[in-house]
């Protein structure tokens, strides 16, 4: 709980939860660029969701990237507030006052501060409940990609392969593994935040619409600072780019169709373009 004589008293709190190669670094640059919103140097803290956790990760993922940044011999400011927020991030552990504390020490004249963990798309309903309580107007802002397009991202940017039919092969372990099913998995992700926030603490944009000022424009409104001039012509975190065949994606839109109708049913005609061909191929050939 944020108390009234906190530096963070009055302020917007804001928390990212994806999805996955949604757009999520872009949005993060974006807005550790706007003049009156602190965006967490550590873009991705995985704090809520592993608090209890007794595993290595993601401590040892922070470990191993404070050895890679100090090895590179930097003196860049932005690789010292990189370096801080990862130490910082591994003395809080699970401790709520010091992920508190870690923005006190930091937020200056802000607005808004936050930060945004694509895996906070797969949090339970208590730890998102525990969220609220502890920040009662935290806003929370998830993106969407189309789903087929989402995946085959994903795909390539977290598997190894020399050739695309080697890429394409692994498609289908891809549904077999928690890791895609939990950043896939829309509806369980939407139900679940709507099941907690209030209507006017949730902003949902898709990544097919991100790139303008007018859904940048939305974001800053969202969070209650000025608008701010966004830089569309730069990507970040971009995947091996690879085509997907016309078969495959067929086959991918099939399996995750539940996703695309629950999507189309809450936002109609607001849904993307690619969104509504996938829906209508997919009809025209069942």
């Amino acid at each position: 709980m944020i108390d009234p004589s906190s530096p963070l008293a009055g302020k917007t709190m804001f928390l990212g939860v994806g999805a996955q190669k949604s757009g999520t670094t872009w949005l993060s640059r974006y807005l550790a660029d706007h003049p009156d919103v602190y965006m967490s140097a550590l873009k991705e803290m995985h704090f809520w969701g592993n608090r209890t956790s007794k595993a290595k990760w993601p401590n040892s993922a922070f470990e191993k990237r404070i050895a890679r940044l100090r090895a590179n011999g930097s003196t860049s400011l932005s690789t010292f507030n990189l370096i801080s927020a990862l130490q910082d991030r591994l003395t809080m552990r699970g401790d709520i006052e010091k992920y508190t504390a870690y923005f006190e020490d930091r937020v200056e004249d802000h607005s808004a501060f936050g930060e945004i963990s694509p895996a906070y798309c797969k949090l339970s309903r208590d730890e998102l409940a525990l969220i609220k309580s502890q920040y009662p107007e935290v806003k929370i802002i998830y993106l969407m990609r189309n789903p087929a397009d989402r995946l085959w991202s994903q795909i390539r940017f977290s598997e190894e392969a020399e050739t695309l039919e080697e890429m394409e092969q692994k498609i289908d372990a891809s549904f077999d593994k928690q890791v895609y099913q939990d950043r896939l998995d829309y509806v369980n992700t939407i139900q679940n935040l709507q099941a907690v926030f209030a209507p006017e603490n949730l902003h949902f944009e898709f990544f097919e619409h991100l790139f303008t000022q007018e859904a940048v424009d939305k974001i800053c409104a969202f969070l209650g600072v000025a608008p701010h001039a966004g830089e569309f012509s730069k990507k970040r975190n971009v995947s091996i780019k690879m085509p997907l065949q016309p078969k495959l994606r067929a086959d991918i839109v099939a399996r995750l169709e539940p996703h695309y109708t629950f999507v189309r049913d809450m936002f109609d005609r607001e849904i993307p373009l690619s969104w509504q061909r996938d829906l209508t191929e997919l009809r025209n050939a069942g």
